[in-house]
């Protein structure tokens, strides 16, 4: 078969393969997904579980209200009268459907107690039952729910003011100023859904920003996760535009200094268009669902994927004179890439696939479809002489020195806190909501599991038992179990029998005989028939339910529920996310050593091993010399540092290559100088990313751009001519 043959049917290869790609995304399009949590998560059965327990929450958000003397009841209520009620929802005692879910409970209210009453009745402590239930009565403020005659005690009261918290349904006055929170919820679709979430919390912030307009001295604060992804979606789509830009402006200003001609950008763009689309394309069948930071990252795409043209422009547009180099350096990039699959982490694998698909796309358009449509493009490289760097055995005592010294200094920060950085607004609305609802910054819930719900609900009540009411929310708060109901309708006969006559002199005692000998109420309330949606975030599904914690109990107060408990498991988000990240990167840690040999191996098989090791040391060196700079700077070392690694031996290895090939060619100087543009413009891409707002691409990007520099500049220094 004539070369010219098969170079064409691996065209026409490559263009079927391309547009059956495109074919099965058109037919199965894929969400971009922007949940931070789900950036970091592994596909492990916790994680999983982590990732449910995010969604079950990643439509709910708060609106806080702050005023000095304004009447922040009528503030919220015209703020609910100008969203749009068909998409966003507010909390059960606010949704219109609260007289009916009101009724449903008071029918109910015979086995209804709250947890502090009940725990009073138990132990007989009737006197301070008594005391309370005479300050309801009395309470001018008080809206009595059920009849004083059906409910002396106004324990029907007690209850539902329970559901809610201290903080429930008015005002809370905290540092001297007034607030009042409003807790809406996005339907789920709609929560994950980045296109439709940022329309609806854009609305949102509209609405905020006009009452804020018209009401002197009125504050209104956003937190929660909708309001996180908003705003962090919506500027990484900015850095993302940013980045394309600057990147694009720094290759054509590169091509016209050195090939003094812009009609290599046709081709250039061209490729680095299809690599882009190709790359989405692979991973939108390879994945459900596209993080946004994947798009982010898939920038340095411009840099990294410009290499292959320069290099073919450079050697007067001959690919056979740079196949083997662009061949090699392309199948170690994609290696290097392909490290990040080993990573576990959802975000890293859809970087690995996207940014390696895009590499081969590009590589392939170069070899196969260049030769062909740059007939015509005949760049004329600039004549600069390109300079050779030398370096002293005393810069070199100097350099490795301070290497010594920088790697002792090496700390490791795990923290996922650290991996993204909210806006200060951000940061000021979720502190204020903790401290008026007096929660923590940290969530933590406890998952607990039951072969039906019945079983749930009684496992649930004897964790809570041990928790102050106040401190928690529960499916078997909102639903005891028909066990529990029980027990509360004999506390309450009980209570009856005890205290009736002594407490309740104000009824007639017709009224009171009728209390004392009503028969036993032999309905329960169950979660069928109460009909409340959001008890449904209390189901991660019909085995497993999770409480939510306000407050993390004591740790020998959590060690006996977890005993007395043995099925139930506390899940802390930072703390079980983080020690995650950490085992990742010890994984991460344990596999450089073996990548660095199978290169060394795959290099070793292309060229003797001594020739190898003179290509892969300026790699090496150049990952040293960047952690080093790290502890020499008190920067502490992450999961994405040390991942870094990896892709500066992939990308630098590029340059080690097309040096050692073309040092003996007859014009190094112009292969010289494509390395160094090469070099320039993957480094520039990088600085980019080093300024991006989210912190876990930031760091990549800095690392990775002081990793390139340091291993180009000891690839001039190593790899010398015979």
């Amino acid at each position: 078969m004539k070369k010219e043959t098969f170079l064409n049917i691996l065209r026409v290869l490559f263009c079927l393969v391309f547009a059956f790609l495109a074919i099965f995304v058109v037919f199965h399009p894929k969400r971009t997904q922007t949940n931070i949590l789900q950036a970091i998560l592994t596909n492990n059965a916790q994680d999983r579980l982590l990732s449910d327990l995010s969604e079950k929450h990643s439509g709910r958000f708060n609106v806080i209200f702050e005023a000095d003397g304004a009447d922040l009841g009528e503030i919220s209520r015209e703020f609910l009268s100008l969203v749009d009620k068909n998409v966003i929802k507010t909390d059960f005692s606010k949704n219109g459907r609260f007289a009916r879910i009101l009724d449903t409970y008071k029918y109910y209210s015979p086995n209804l107690l709250s947890m502090s009453t009940a725990k009073s009745l138990k132990e007989h402590n009737y006197e301070n039952v008594k005391l309370e239930s005479l300050e309801r009565l009395y309470n001018p403020l008080a809206l009595n729910l059920l009849p004083v005659e059906k409910d002396p005690f106004l324990l029907f009261d007690d209850y539902i003011q329970s559901l809610s918290g201290p903080q429930a349904g008015g005002n809370v006055e905290f540092d001297g100023k007034n607030y009042e929170i409003l807790t809406l919820s996005l339907p789920e679709e709609i929560a994950l859904s980045p296109t439709l979430l940022n329309q609806e919390i854009s609305k949102v912030k509209n609405i905020k920003n006009r009452l804020e307009k018209e009401h002197n001295g009125l504050k209104i604060y956003l937190s929660g996760a909708p309001v996180h992804t908003f705003y962090a979606s919506s500027k990484s789509m900015v850095e993302i535009n940013v980045i394309c830009v600057l990147s694009s402006i720094f290759i054509i200003l590169l091509c016209k200094f050195y090939f003094r001609s812009f009609k290599i950008l046709i081709p250039i763009a061209l490729s680095l268009s299809l690599g882009m689309i190709f790359g989405y394309l692979l991973t939108s069948v390879l994945f459900d669902s596209i993080h946004i930071l994947t798009f982010v990252f898939s920038t340095t795409l411009i840099g990294i994927c410009v290499d292959y043209s320069l290099h073919f422009f450079a050697h007067d547009n001959d690919i056979d004179s740079v196949f083997k180099s662009l061949t090699l350096g392309m199948i170690t990039t994609v290696f290097a890439f392909f490290t990040l699959l080993f990573s576990n982490i959802s975000l890293l694998k859809q970087i690995a696939v996207f940014t390696s698909g895009g590499l081969v796309c590009v590589y392939l358009f170069v070899v196969l479809f260049y030769p062909l449509i740059c007939k015509n493009i005949k760049p004329k490289s600039a004549d600069f002489r390109f300079p050779e760097l030398k370096i002293n055995k005393i810069a070199a005592g100097v350099l490795i020195l301070l290497c010594i010294a920088g790697l002792l200094r090496v700390k490791f920060n795990d923290d996922i806190k650290d991996m993204y950085v909210p806006p200060k607004h951000l940061v000021q609305a979720e502190k204020l909501y903790a401290n008026l609802q007096g929660a923590q910054n940290s969530t933590s819930f406890i998952i607990v599991n039951g072969s039906n719900v019945q079983e749930l609900l009684e496992n649930e009540e004897n964790i809570t038992k041990y928790l102050n009411q106040d401190d928690f929310y529960s499916l078997s708060k909102f639903v005891p179990s028909i066990k529990r109901q029980k027990e509360n309708s004999e506390l309450i006969r009980e209570l009856y029998k005890h205290e009736l006559n002594d407490y309740a002199g104000f009824l007639p005692v017709s009224q009171r005989k009728k209390l004392l000998n009503a028969p036993q109420f032999n309905d329960f309330l169950t979660l069928e028939k109460l009909n409340l949606p959001m008890l449904k975030d209390f189901l991660i599904n019909d085995t497993t339910s999770v409480i939510i914690l306000q407050k993390t109990p004591p740790e020998h107060l959590l060690n006996k529920i977890l005993s007395d408990n043995p099925r139930a498991q506390l899940i802390n988000l930072r703390d079980d996310i983080s020690h995650r990240v950490e085992k990742c990167r010890h994984a991460c840690m344990m596999l450089i050593i073996p990548a660095v040999l199978v290169l060394f191996g795959l290099l070793s098989f292309v060229y003797k091993p001594k020739n190898a090791l003179k290509i892969i040391l300026p790699s090496i060196l150049g990952g040293t010399i960047t952690i080093s700079l790290l502890g020499l700077l008190g920067l502490p070392v992450n999961l994405f540092h040390v991942l870094a690694l990896f892709l500066i031996a992939g990308f630098s290895l590029d340059y080690a290559i097309f040096r050692f090939n073309f040092l003996n060619s007859p014009a190094p100087a112009k292969s010289g100088w494509a390395v160094l543009i090469s070099c320039a413009t993957t480094v520039f891409s990088f600085l980019l990313l080093a300024f991006t707002s989210f912190k876990l691409i930031s760091s990549l990007g800095f690392v990775l751009a002081v990793g390139l520099v340091s291993s180009y500049l000891l690839s001039l220094v190593l790899i010398r001519k015979d």
